[in-house]
């Protein structure tokens, strides 16, 4: 047996090595002859007690810090089927997986999340890791540094009478800056879902608890690290702050139940069926950019003539963009034989063409996408302005265009809302269905 091998099992023994004299020579001491020889026997059924005790499987909780340094809270469930390693990001009932290529050599942890352009790296140490998860941003590397440990996340305590749960309208940021947004939560116990509603759509599932009169919810999905976080006061309200996870401040918030009352601070919202335009309603909607082939395709290709068009302003690195292309296929494989067409206009990330076109076949494959992807640009500032001149008031990915037989813009909805935000969901989807229909029947 080598020293190396000798000291892997001492170590998984919690031996010193120091106090042996392991490092001078193995074989010149009986004592220590006669204990090397007691390992050597049992070498058999310790060799496998590190990878045991460093088993990476399970759930794992801990927290992100972000750049405003406030801390949030992650879930991390680690699979091994079939000996290959997984792992996903789990918020409320979502889980967002990694792909293929995972590794462990019972030290170090490694997931890729290629549709992310990511990759997560941890150490794990008996019930503790600590590592990092590097995404591309824009045109630079986003590196988050975590810790964490084994084991669902600690439990919080019950204010008596403070319940959480129903519709929410929050006052974001500080007049002449300040926002109104929608919020939905859900408590049972201590334990608090939920998510925020902007004129972009959802934020996916926030997962949280409540410990007294405060509470605080968190979402890390592999893009976005978001924070939600306040005191209940004596009249019902919330005062807090929400970190969005990047380089913008934090945002004071305050929240309070949805109800007559106050409804009219929701309905001033932007609408997201009026929110972005056309500058020229008369006028075709025109676009021309590379599909994955690198070959050109325009809206004036004869597959676009005289039929229905739904055109999404999307991105692989965007959460709600991974939501809608799934519902977009389906619309495209079903009514497809009646003339829809779907295309995906993609704004990415880095400006590389390569590079930029490997996270979209990626994002192709995931999805199972057979409607046409095409790289529009890039996500810098003003490049929808320079792309898609014809648009007015662009503010999320994705936003969905439809477009008549005629050429025409007939509808555009800022933003996505997604499973999260239940009937909002539900109701979109049929309000998408309906509006295609209509515009086949035409």
């Amino acid at each position: 047996m080598q020293a190396e091998q000798l000291a892997e099992l001492l170590h998984c023994l919690e031996v010193d090595l120091c106090w042996l004299g392991v490092a001078d020579n193995l074989m010149m001491n009986p004592i220590r002859g006669s204990l090397i020889l007691f390992v050597l026997i049992l070498a058999p059924l310790l060799s496998g007690c590190r990878g045991r005790g460093q088993d990476p499987t399970g759930t794992w909780t801990g927290t992100f810090r972000n750049p405003s340094g406030e801390l949030v809270a992650y879930t991390l469930v680690v699979t091994a089927p079939g000996g290959a390693y997984q792992g996903s990001w789990q918020n409320g009932e979502e889980l967002i997986p990694s792909t293929a290529g995972g590794s462990w050599d019972g030290r170090t942890l490694r997931l890729p999340f290629d549709y992310y352009d990511g990759e997560l790296v941890v150490t794990i140490e008996g019930d503790r890791l600590q590592g990092a998860f590097t995404r591309q941003w824009q045109r630079q590397s986003l590196i988050r540094q975590l810790e964490g440990r084994r084991g669902a996340p600690p439990t919080g305590r019950v204010a008596g009478g403070q319940s959480l749960t129903g519709d929410w309208v929050l006052a974001v940021g500080a007049p002449p800056n300040q926002r109104y947004w929608r919020a939905s939560f859900q408590q049972e116990g201590a334990g608090l879902l939920g998510t925020l509603i902007t004129v972009s759509g959802d934020w996916g599932s926030f997962t949280g608890r409540v410990d007294g009169e405060e509470f605080a919810l968190s979402r890390f999905d592999g893009i976005n690290s978001r924070l939600l976080k306040g005191r209940v006061r004596a009249d019902g309200r919330f005062e807090g702050i929400v970190d969005l996870g990047l380089f913008d401040p934090v945002r004071p918030v305050v929240g309070e139940r949805l109800d007559p009352g106050n409804q009219q601070s929701v309905a001033n919202l932007p609408d997201p069926d009026n929110y972005t335009r056309v500058v020229n309603p008369a006028e075709p909607f025109r676009f021309a950019f590379p599909s994955l082939a690198a070959q050109m395709v325009s809206s004036t290709d004869e597959r676009f003539r005289d039929k229905v068009v739904v055109i999404s302003i999307t991105g692989s690195w965007c959460p709600n963009c991974h939501e809608e292309s799934p519902l977009l296929q389906q619309y495209y494989q079903k009514y497809g034989p009646r003339g829809l067409e779907v295309v995906g206009l993609a704004f990415e990330y880095t400006g590389e063409a390569d590079r930029d076109l490997e996270q979209l076949r990626i994002f192709a494959a995931r999805h199972q996408l057979t409607y046409p992807l095409l790289l529009a640009g890039t996500t810098d500032d003003g490049e929808i302005g320079r792309k898609l001149p014809q648009l007015v008031n662009f503010a999320a990915y994705p936003t969905t265009i439809f477009v008549g037989r005629d050429g025409l813009v007939r509808r555009i909805h800022t933003g996505f809302e997604g499973r999260a935000t239940g009937e909002r969901h539900r109701r979109l989807k049929a309000d998408y269905e309906a509006l295609i229909e209509q515009l086949l029947s035409e």
